[in-house]
């Protein structure tokens, strides 16, 4: 029997298939052997946001004039630069770490999104307290999640068990915790949509 070829591609060569294709996201997954994957059909586990096949980094800014930005105006313009829906940002975070960047589990997950030291050097946070890097590095990471599943509620069961457990049962692991957070997480997010869909329809009355 024939072993399967098991291809590494170059992100050149990612860039290569997708000349003269419609724009797409490309993610990125490094292998035990430190080789780096590059896909814009990300399958499987393991796979982080890598960028734009422009080549394009979003880049977000943090503050107007001298005045900090709030923690939601911050989500909200990360959100918008990465494509995800902020409310689902901002129910990991409430979820996570109850919006406090200085959070630090038992397991050793620090800041907002309460990242791992091993995730956040594979996504290039340096400074996991700081909001910014850590927001843009949970992003990166769960929208990984989301292209890899196609599906929310397993992407936030790996985001919270690892995609190992996921895939040793195949769907959403048997563990209470993860049960609960993935409940948890969905009933902020619709929560958080509700509010927005209500802040928007205030505004548009008092447009009138």
């Amino acid at each position: 029997m024939k072993k399967p070829i098991v291809m590494v591609l170059s992100f050149a060569a990612v860039l290569g298939c997708l000349s003269g294709n419609a724009a797409a996201d490309i993610y990125m997954r490094i292998h035990k052997d430190g080789h780096k994957e590059f896909t814009n059909r990300p399958s499987g586990p393991g796979w982080v946001f890598y960028r734009k096949d422009s080549g394009y980094i979003p880049i977000v800014n943090f503050s107007q004039g001298d005045k900090p930005k709030s923690l939601d105006e911050i989500i909200q313009e990360i959100a918008s630069e990465y494509e995800i829906d902020p409310a689902l940002v901002k129910a990991v975070i409430t979820v996570e770490s109850s919006r406090d960047p200085k959070a630090v589990s038992r397991k050793g997950a620090t800041g907002l999104m309460q990242l791992m030291p091993g995730t956040a050097r594979q996504l290039n946070v340096n400074k996991p307290f700081d909001p910014r890097e850590n927001i843009i590095g949970g992003v990166k990471y769960i929208k990984g999640l989301l292209a890899s599943y196609g599906d929310l509620r397993l992407a936030l069961a790996a985001y919270n068990a690892g995609p190992g457990a996921v895939k040793k049962f195949a769907g959403i692991p048997p563990y209470m915790e993860t049960i609960n957070y993935v409940k948890k997480v969905l009933k902020y997010y619709q929560q958080f949509k509700s509010d927005r869909k209500r802040a928007m329809a205030g505004s548009y009355k008092g447009a009138h």
